[in-house]
């Protein structure tokens, strides 16, 4: 069975497909919200689901602005958006979505040294920790209702995605990674962590939020003449030692040092 059959199954049971929506908490979610839209699926791509290269998951807050259509938000359309009808060179360089493809190629690039940033959206997969939306302007953030009352359904959607390193975009993500694992390997610093998660070892990164511009440009390190994310570099160089050792047997268990200066910033969202 493919990824997104079980997907869509596992949604289904939970109630939480877009199409079939029947989750306990819908009403105490969408109350006293009139642009409230109901679950959008995760995005897998093909080389994620094939396991091309090491699996890369993205788990997020909420979508920010969700498809009023049902149909769109279920797991053969958000891929069929993402991989194939979206245009890569259209996103804004400052937001969410082209920051989540860029840190997305510095790690995978060292898997596949002729990776493109432009083809980087077929290999990896993105969730969001609420899987409704509010669909509040600006996009800005759902009520924390939302975050508390999907956290369930997150462990299920990992036994289905099976990832190999894991990337949170804020802190309500954090959370609910946190909630869910049950073992520290590795400590490398604030952000990364080697943890056992369903009996099996995976790299976790924490990042700010995008959104939160000043906490996340200072994690991201970007030095304008090199014209690098030194802060990317450093991290995805970790992923890569930890991969390569989790392979024969052996977490990393160094941190290597970022090429200007240091990152001491406290997670946040």
């Amino acid at each position: 069975m493919t990824m997104l059959r079980e997907l869509e199954g596992y949604y289904g049971e939970r109630g939480i497909l877009s199409t079939r929506f029947t989750c306990s908490h819908r009403r105490q979610c969408g109350a006293g919200c009139a642009e409230f839209t109901g679950p959008k699926s995760a995005f897998v791509s093909t080389g994620y689901e094939r396991g091309d290269l090491p699996r890369l998951l993205f788990i997020s807050l909420d979508s920010g602005r969700g498809d009023k259509v049902d149909k769109n938000r279920l797991p053969s359309a958000i891929r069929q958006h993402e991989e194939i009808d979206s245009e890569f060179s259209k996103f804004p360089k400052h937001k969410h979505w082209y920051r989540t493809h860029e840190l997305a190629w510095y790690i995978l690039r060292h898997f596949n040294a002729d990776l493109k940033i432009e083809d980087v959206r077929r290999f990896f997969a993105h969730a969001n920790s609420a899987k409704c939306c509010m669909n509040k302007p600006q996009k800005k953030k759902a009520n924390a209702i939302l975050f508390r009352n999907c956290k369930e359904y997150l462990g299920g959607e990992l036994e289905i995605l099976r990832p190999d390193i894991i990337v949170t975009q804020g802190k309500e993500a954090k959370e609910a990674v946190w909630s869910l694992h049950k073992k520290v390997i590795n400590r490398f610093d604030d952000f990364a962590s080697g943890i056992a998660m369903q009996s099996r070892n995976i790299f976790w990164l924490h990042t700010y939020h995008p959104n939160n511009w000043g906490a996340f440009n200072k994690q991201r390190s970007f030095n304008k003449e090199t014209r690098t994310a030194e802060g990317w570099v450093r991290y995805s160089e970790l992923i890569h030692a930890f991969r390569m050792n989790a392979q024969q047997g052996a977490p990393a268990v160094f941190l290597p040092p970022l090429r200007s200066g240091k990152n001491t910033a406290e997670p946040g969202r």
